[in-house]
C-alpha cells in the first residue's frame, strides 16, 4: 500500500515540497494504467472494421502532397500522418496509428505538469481524468487535429510550471517550440497566449520568468514556427485564416441560445458526467481563492476557451470540441479540487470507473460490423463503410464509357473516393476532380484539384440531389445517367446521382448555395 505525507499546498513544485511516498508510487501506477491503455487503444486500431472518415481520408491526400498550409487546417496533422504512412504504409490503421500515442504523451505531460505545480497524487487524478475522457476514447481511434494541439498545450503548460519555479532557458526554449508547434497544428492554441501575457503582468513567478529577454526568445521561437505557414496563406489569398473565420458564421441571426445549450450539453460528453460537473465546481472554487493560488491561471486556462465558445455559440454555432483546449488544464482543476477531500475524491473515482465501463462497452460494440447494426447505430458509423465498394461501381462506369474526368460535388466524397482509389492502373488517364458550386474556392479539394474547363466527357457524381439546375448551367450537354447505389446495412443506402457531361465551363458566381 501506498503511505503520503503532505504538507499543505505552496505556490512552489510539489514533488520538492514534502510530498513523501513509499512504493507504489503514483507514477508508477499512472505508467502501469497508461501503458494498459495504450495496448487496448492500439490493438483496436488494428481489428476495427472501419474504413476511413472523409475528414481523415483529406488529411492524408494532405500527407501525400506536404506544405506548410491547407486551406482549412495548419499542416501539423498532415506531416504527422506522413510519419506514420511513410513507415507502415497506407492502411487505414497505419492513417490513424499516431492519435493513441499523441493522447498518452498528453497524459504524461499533464502528469508532469501537475505535479510540478501540485504533487504526484494530484498528478495521477489529473492525468487519469484526462485519459479517460469519453473525447480523449474517441480521439484515440480517429485522425483528428485535436490530438497533436493536446499535446503541445500540454507540454507548453508543463515549461510555463517550470519556468514559474525558476527561469531556466531551457524552459523557454520548451515553451517556444509547443507554442509555435501547436499553432501549426490549430489556432485554437492562441487561446493560451492572453493568459500567459496576463499572467506575465500580474504572477510575480512568471514575470520574474518571461518579462525579458526570456519571453522575447520564447515569443520569437514561436513566431519563427508560425512564420512559413504565414507565408503559404499569404501566398493563397489567406485561406485558412479566412476559413477559420467563416467558422463563426456571423451572417445569420445573432441570438441562439438553444446552441449554448447544445453546446454545454455537449461537454458533458466530451469530458465526462461526473468530471464536468465537478469541473465546473472547482472552477468556482478556483476564482473564489478557495484552492490554492497557481490553481486561478489554471482556471483561466479552461475558462476561457470555454467563454470563447460560449459566445461563438449564442452568436452563431459551435462544434463540441472546439473547446477543447480548455481540458489540459480542466483536469488539473478537478483533481486538485477533488483530493482535498475523501468524499470528493470517491466521486471522481467512480465517475471515472462508470465512464470507462461504458466507453469500454461502446468499444466492443464498434469492433464488429454486425453489432453495430444489431444495436441499431448503423446511421452512426454510415460514412465509415463500403467505400471500396463504392469505387468498384464507379470504376465500372469507367470501363464501360471513356472518361476523362471524374468529378463529385461533396468534399467528404471526393477525399474518400481519392484514398479508396477510384481509378487504377488500367484507368489511370481519368482524373478525380471537384466540380466547383462557386467560383472561390470552399475547401482545400476546390482550391488545388477543381475541375478545369473542358469539352472532354465528365463522369459527374453527385452526392447532393439539388444541384441539377447549376450543373445544367455549368455543362454544355448533361445526360443523367442510372444512380450508383450502396448498401450501408440495416437498411441504409448510399445513393450517388450520376452524370454524364460534356463542355464544361466553371461557374463565376459566388452566391449559389
Amino acid at each position: 500500500m501506498q503511505t503520503t505525507c503532505r504538507l499543505p499546498f505552496q505556490d512552489v513544485s510539489g514533488h520538492r515540497r514534502g510530498v513523501i511516498q513509499t512504493s507504489h508510487s503514483p507514477a508508477r501506477k499512472l505508467a502501469m494504467l497508461l501503458i494498459g491503455l495504450l495496448i487496448i487503444r492500439v490493438i483496436a486500431l488494428f481489428i476495427a472494421p472501419w474504413g476511413l472518415h472523409g475528414d481523415e481520408a483529406q488529411y492524408w491526400a494532405w500527407s501525400q502532397d506536404l506544405d506548410f498550409g491547407y486551406f482549412s487546417k495548419p499542416p501539423m496533422i498532415a506531416w504527422v500522418i506522413a510519419a506514420t504512412t511513410s513507415i507502415f504504409g497506407q492502411a487505414e490503421w497505419a492513417v490513424r496509428l499516431s492519435a493513441p500515442f499523441l493522447h498518452i504523451a498528453t497524459s504524461v505531460m499533464i502528469f508532469l505538469a501537475a505535479r510540478r505545480f501540485f504533487d504526484a497524487q494530484v498528478g495521477f487524478w489529473a492525468t487519469a481524468t484526462y485519459t479517460l475522457m469519453p473525447a480523449v476514447w474517441l480521439s484515440s481511434f480517429i485522425m483528428s487535429t485535436d490530438a497533436a494541439l493536446l499535446l503541445c498545450w500540454a507540454i507548453a503548460l508543463h515549461a510555463w510550471a517550470c519556468l514559474r519555479e525558476n527561469g531556466r532557458w531551457g524552459r523557454v526554449i520548451q515553451l517556444g517550440l509547443a507554442l509555435g508547434f501547436g499553432l501549426l497544428s490549430k489556432y485554437a492554441m492562441a487561446f493560451m497566449v492572453p493568459v500567459l501575457g496576463l499572467a506575465v503582468l500580474l504572477d510575480l513567478p512568471t514575470r520574474r520568468a518571461l518579462l525579458g529577454p526570456r519571453g522575447f526568445v520564447g515569443a520569437a521561437i514561436a513566431a519563427a514556427l508560425l512564420m512559413p505557414n504565414l507565408m503559404w496563406n499569404a501566398a493563397h489569398d489567406f485561406a485558412t485564416i479566412s476559413h477559420t473565420a467563416e467558422n463563426a458564421n456571423l451572417g445569420r441571426d445573432l441570438f441562439n441560445p438553444e446552441e449554448v445549450f447544445q453546446f454545454w450539453g455537449d461537454q458533458f460528453g466530451v469530458f465526462g458526467i461526473v468530471p464536468f460537473a465537478l469541473l465546473l465546481i472547482a472552477l468556482v472554487a478556483a476564482f473564489r481563492g478557495t484552492l490554492p493560488k497557481p490553481i486561478r491561471w489554471l482556471a483561466a486556462l479552461c475558462a476561457l476557451p470555454l467563454a470563447a465558445i460560449t459566445v461563438e455559440a449564442l452568436l452563431s454555432r459551435a462544434n463540441a470540441n472546439w473547446a477543447v483546449t480548455a481540458y489540459v488544464a480542466g483536469p488539473i482543476l478537478v483533481a486538485v479540487w477533488a483530493t482535498r477531500s475523501p468524499r470528493r475524491l470517491a466521486w471522481l473515482k467512480w465517475g471515472l470507473i462508470a465512464q470507462t465501463a461504458v466507453c469500454l462497452f461502446v468499444g466492443g460494440v464498434a469492433a464488429s460490423e454486425r453489432s453495430v447494426d444489431a444495436v441499431g447505430l448503423t446511421n452512426a458509423v454510415k460514412r465509415l463503410r463500403a467505400w471500396p465498394e463504392t469505387s468498384a461501381q464507379i470504376e465500372a462506369r469507367l470501363m464501360a464509357d471513356a472518361y476523362a474526368y471524374v468529378a463529385t460535388d461533396n468534399r467528404l466524397v471526393f477525399y474518400d473516393l481519392n484514398y479508396y482509389r477510384v481509378t487504377n492502373e488500367m484507368l489511370e488517364t481519368t482524373e478525380l476532380v471537384m466540380w466547383s458550386l462557386n467560383d472561390a474556392p470552399a475547401h482545400h479539394a476546390n482550391l488545388t484539384r477543381a475541375l478545369p474547363d473542358t469539352d472532354a466527357p465528365i463522369l459527374l457524381l453527385s452526392y447532393h440531389h439539388n444541384f441539377e439546375e447549376y450543373f445544367r448551367a455549368d455543362f454544355e450537354t448533361l445526360e443523367e445517367l442510372p444512380p450508383i447505389t450502396v448498401g450501408l446495412g440495416t437498411g441504409k443506402t448510399r445513393v450517388l446521382k450520376v452524370w454524364r457531361g460534356t463542355g464544361y465551363r466553371k461557374t463565376s458566381l459566388n452566391d449559389r448555395t
